[in-house]
């Protein structure tokens, strides 16, 4: 059957006997049986290239026996069950993803619209403060004009004065020409 690799004072085997003896019991050559229970006995001791090699022959055996899988008729059972747990695999699969999109984009809708509101509150504050200065820089405006319609004591003061002065000048012409008129009577008498 399969040969015994010699192991000297407790060192590891450099094949993985077991190992070999079923993969050979499967049909697998020799040497790849060989190779892969090697790298098998090497993912024991630790080794990097042998967890890479292992890694690589169960890729292949997995395609080999999807490949092999696919040959079979396509009514048996067997794989009428596996297409079908696939299917419904697929099919679990997408609802999740479906769910979990739905439920972002209610967040991302949820999110704008708080967004929205926020910036309306902050524009319509604004708005609000504008309308405000505005009115207030009117009301400013319209106090203003009115004082400076509006004579103070010291305005109606000077235009007491003034008036007095303009109707001192003005009897002091009509004096003047009463004077004159009564000169040119006198004069036109004699």
């Amino acid at each position: 059957m399969a040969k015994k690799s010699k192991s000297k004072k407790g060192k590891k085997a450099k094949r993985d006997n077991e190992l070999f003896a079923q993969l050979r019991e499967q049909g697998v050559r020799k040497s790849v049986a060989d190779q892969i229970a090697r790298a098998s006995a090497g993912l024991d001791s630790g080794k990097k290239k042998a967890e890479k090699g292992v890694r690589d022959a169960a890729e292949s055996f997995r395609k080999l026996a999807a490949d092999l899988e696919s040959k079979l008729p396509v009514d048996t059972d067997v794989v009428g069950a596996k297409a079908e747990a696939a299917k419904a695999e697929a099919k679990a699969k997408g609802a999740s993803a479906r769910m979990t999109a739905k439920a972002t984009a209610k967040s991302a809708k949820t999110g704008a619209r708080r967004t929205k509101a926020a910036a309306k509150r902050t524009a319509g504050s604004a708005k609000t403060t504008a309308r405000t200065a505005r009115s207030s820089a009117k009301e400013t405006t319209g106090t203003a004009r009115a004082a400076a319609k509006k004579p103070t004591a010291a305005s109606r003061s000077a235009a007491a004065k003034k008036a007095a002065a303009t109707r001192k000048a003005n009897a002091a012409k009509r004096s003047a020409a009463a004077k004159k008129a009564a000169e040119t009577r006198a004069e036109g008498d004699s």
